[in-house]
């Protein structure tokens, strides 16, 4: 198992540079000039021209990317131009709100495609099949920014059974129940198009698995059609089924930025917003490695899982 890991992670060393590489030139490229954006229009060229020597911006592309990816080997991701604060400093907290987000449309991912891949594969083409089926079409066709809004619009302005945004009560904050309510609109609106794809991708397996052989001959032997179902064609798809939720991880992370931004939760994704409309480059850079991290680490999670299961099984 360690020897398995540590080659995943040396694998996943040059996914990681690359990424670095391609969110540098991105920001670099992007049209705009960071300090005369910081100044303002009214600024003279003299004083843009100084910020500009401040911010190392008028040092040679690969000067900049060579001081940075220093800087970042060292955990150093710079210092926010608008907010004069480390960006590690602001990210630090921003981080764990985003995973809590996502640590809860994962929970919701994982037993709600996990049931009803279940269902629909043992049934297939009944009509709890086809509903499922056609279920799973509709969600994952919808944007998560679409699905966001009508959520907060229906559930939030029209009914008002959930809070509209934030993490907490502001005037009473209640604990974990209280962010769990706070976490239910935006974590349904993350997880529908993880739901759709796990649950059809399970259900696929499922089926094939169901008509194996060995599952034929235990019912011929006269089990029961749950015991095949649930201990013989369950338990086989599991390392389908957690590969694929795993990939999720980083899938959900990042659509965690529209939700964040439609429902005011306090994430990496409404910090990178923010930050995109002030031309913040050192603490846009920072938000995007973060979201290319989650998604590498989630991979790997899904392979250790992966692994585990098919040595556990043998």
């Amino acid at each position: 198992m360690l020897q398995f890991v540590t080659k995943r992670l040396l694998f996943s060393i040059p996914v990681l540079l690359g990424v670095s590489i391609v969110v540098f030139a991105a920001v670099q490229f992007a049209p705009g000039d960071v300090a005369q954006s910081l100044l303002g229009f009214a600024a003279t060229e003299e004083k843009v021209a100084e910020l500009r020597s401040k911010l190392g911006l008028d040092q040679p592309l690969y000067v900049q990317y060579a001081t940075w990816l220093y800087n970042l080997l060292h955990l150093d991701f710079g210092t926010s131009v608008a907010m004069r604060v480390p960006v590690s400093e602001v990210l630090g907290v921003k981080i764990v709100n985003s995973l809590i987000l996502t640590g809860v449309t994962l929970a919701l991912v994982i037993v709600a495609s996990f049931i009803l891949a279940t269902f629909s594969g043992s049934r297939f083409r009944s009509k709890l099949d086809r509903m499922i089926v056609f279920g799973t079409l509709i969600l994952a066709s919808l944007p998560v920014f679409w699905l966001g809004i009508v959520l907060l619009y229906v559930f939030g302005v029209q009914f008002r059974l959930f809070p509209m945004s934030g993490m907490y009560n502001m005037a009473d904050p209640g604990g974990f129940w209280d962010l769990m309510h706070h976490a239910a609109l935006p974590a349904a609106a993350t997880a529908a198009s993880s739901i759709a794809v796990v649950t059809r991708v399970s259900r696929s397996s499922l089926i094939d698995c169901l008509n194996q052989p060995y599952i034929l001959a235990a019912t011929a032997r006269g089990l029961s059609r749950r015991r095949v179902v649930y201990k013989h064609g369950v338990r086989n798809i599991l390392p389908t089924f957690a590969n694929v939720a795993g990939l999720q991880v980083g899938y959900v992370f990042g659509n965690a930025v529209f939700t964040e931004i439609i429902f005011n939760w306090p994430g990496v994704g409404l910090q990178l917003y923010d930050a995109i409309l002030i031309r913040d480059v050192p603490m846009i850079q920072g938000c995007v490695l973060v979201v290319a991290l989650v998604f590498v680490m989630g991979n790997l999670l899904s392979d250790v899982i992966v692994y585990a299961l098919d040595t556990t099984q043998r």
